[in-house]
């Protein structure tokens, strides 16, 4: 009897430790997927950034240029209201400080 009893317990030791390796192994997948989209996140993030300061500085060329901000609405074609130009006019890139270096922690300088 003692022998079954051991044998027993071995099985509900092995079948413990293959259900706690599968949720490790479960886990690190999760990881992986997690990694793999917040990268994308962050690279989306980042273009948004750029493409923002592009508008940004041609905003400023037209303002440059003389024209004042109801013009600049005209100009962007209905793309940009008054607004999201007053907006995009005083954009701070979040990622990027004035050198073009990327900032290690996302921030502020």
């Amino acid at each position: 009897m003692a022998r079954s009893t051991q044998s027993v317990r071995q099985a509900a030791r092995r079948a413990a430790f293959q259900m706690q390796q599968k949720r490790r192994e479960e886990q690190a997948t999760r990881e992986r997927r997690l990694t793999a989209i917040s990268i994308k996140l962050m690279v989306a993030l980042r273009e948004r950034d750029d493409a923002e300061a592009r508008a940004r500085d041609a905003i400023r060329a037209l303002e440059a240029e003389g024209l004042e901000q109801a013009a600049v609405v005209r100009w962007s074609n209905g793309e940009l209201d008054a607004k999201e130009v007053a907006r995009l006019r005083d954009f701070v890139s979040k990622y990027v400080d004035g050198t073009g270096d990327a900032k290690p922690n996302g921030g502020r300088s």
